[in-house]
């Protein structure tokens, strides 16, 4: 059988027969796919930590009829923050899923391969803006940020007063057009900032003045933004979004429960 070499993350992981795992595998060079793990699940198997999920390494797979079996791995980087703490694996899910809906099978995308790595990285190491940076970042790459200069009804550049997100416009509308075409949804000017700057890829979008209160309400409320506007084009729901919003209303402070 011919192989290959290929770096990859592994966004899914299930039990398969007796101590095999399907792993699938959202590759660098070969885009998402799925892969077999033979007797991965053994305690001695040299696969056993590499078939996890959200593990990035480099793969050697022997091509198949079926499934391309994995081989050896190297692991680059096994986001070992992510395993005793269910906040972080939580949301680490909801990534993967977003990755996983939004690709094409075996078509290589380097740059959302680029923002799953860093968004992984990030969840991993506790940067509080890592998920809605990668939901920024995959609208921007897939052409569907709404627009933010003005309002995407009329045409008004500096819309003043409330502003308000719609879904039929793919963009916000000023107050008047709002009100006229009953997409009653008001956005808070410092969300449209922080919004502004997530798609320009700038640094420090939250404000570092804010108390911790503030900042998690406006992180919310950008996230439910961007989460909107996911399931809006994927024209679905995203199975981990009611627990990536239970992990965002959780209170890290005062619970121990690890994983």
């Amino acid at each position: 059988m011919a192989s290959y070499n290929t770096e990859a993350i592994v966004t899914a992981s299930r039990r398969y027969g007796e101590a095999d795992r399907l792993i699938t595998l959202f590759s660098l060079e070969h885009g998402r796919f799925t892969a077999i793990a033979k007797s991965a699940r053994k305690p001695k198997s040299t696969l056993r930590g590499a078939s996890e999920t959200f593990v990035r390494a480099k793969y050697q797979l022997a091509e198949a009829r079926t499934l391309d079996i994995v081989r050896q791995v190297e692991i680059i980087d096994a986001h070992l923050g992510l395993r005793d703490d269910w906040r972080r694996l939580q949301m680490a899910g909801h990534v993967a899923e977003i990755a996983n809906k939004v690709s094409d099978e075996r078509i290589p995308d380097p740059e959302l391969y680029a923002m799953l790595a860093q968004a992984l990285h990030g969840i991993s190491e506790g940067v509080e803006d890592a998920v809605i940076r990668f939901k920024a970042g995959v609208l921007s790459h897939m052409g569907i940020f709404p627009e933010l200069a003005g309002c995407a009804a009329c045409g008004k550049s500096r819309v003043k007063g409330s502003v308000h997100l719609s879904n039929e416009f793919h963009g916000f509308l000023c107050g008047d057009c709002a009100k006229e075409k009953g997409a009653w949804h008001p956005v808070s000017m410092p969300v449209l900032y922080i919004l502004h700057d997530l798609r320009n890829g700038n640094e420090g979008v939250i404000d570092d003045k804010l108390n911790e209160e503030e900042r998690k309400k406006l992180l919310e409320q950008c996230d439910e933004i961007l989460t909107m506007l996911l399931q809006v084009f994927l024209q679905h729901a995203l199975k981990t979004t009611s627990a990536a919003r239970r992990v965002r209303n959780s209170s890290p402070k005062n619970d121990n429960n690890k994983v």
